[in-house]
């Protein structure tokens, strides 16, 4: 099977590992490949493949809302299959609003269209197939730093049902013992009352 692959880069915020995963999942031979939103730094782990493949690149368009389906993928996927007969499918990642004529003008042409998503919704049932794209380690990180988050990969072990927190307590409690037992009685109070806050506050 032919295809071609139209993919805009900031749909889906791709990086290359999950780019490949797409491809193999796919299962075709790619003919033609042209990326869009593409930015030199941010999207560095593409070049090499870009270079050996001479694919196609579009910058991003700045007054663009990501939300919405790049025009340019638009005319250029519909031109694709409306001029290459030997092309047999044609694969998307693009933004889902107002991504469906776009979709019912390439397979009108008889093509299969393939689609990459984050989630199955109503545009990827639209497809002849649709691939869920898997997320990188370096993909959740940027995810997790964009929300204000730190990022902690999955460790396989499971935490406990307290999470540790009767130690900490425990050791909370006996440093509060001995801080009481050096201070006057007045301060001593005091600490304990401000202890006493913090710890119901928490815990």
């Amino acid at each position: 099977m032919n295809c071609a692959c139209f993919i805009d880069l900031g749909a889906a915020k791709l990086d290359f590992e999950s780019y490949a995963i797409l491809l193999e999942e796919v299962g075709a031979k790619y003919e033609q490949v042209k990326f869009y939103g593409y930015n030199a730094k941010k999207n560095g782990d593409f070049n090499a493949y870009i270079r050996d493949v001479g694919a196609e690149v579009a910058l991003p368009l700045h007054n663009r809302k990501k939300v919405r389906v790049d025009v340019r993928q638009v005319v250029d996927s519909v031109a694709c299959a409306c001029k290459n007969p030997h092309i047999d499918a044609i694969l998307l990642v693009c933004a889902e609003v107002d991504s469906l004529p776009m979709i019912a003008a390439i397979k009108a042409q008889g093509k299969k269209v393939f689609i990459g998503v984050e989630s199955p919704s109503s545009v990827s049932d639209r497809c002849d197939g649709c691939f869920v794209i898997k997320k990188t380690f370096k993909e959740n990180k940027e995810a997790a730093a964009e929300k204000g988050e730190d990022f902690l990969p999955y460790t396989g072990i499971e935490k406990d049902e307290d999470d540790g927190m009767n130690d900490v307590r425990e050791k909370l409690q006996a440093a509060l013992d001995r801080k009481s037992a050096q201070k006057s009685a007045h301060t001593q109070q005091k600490e304990d009352d401000e202890l006493v806050k913090l710890l119901s506050k928490y815990f």
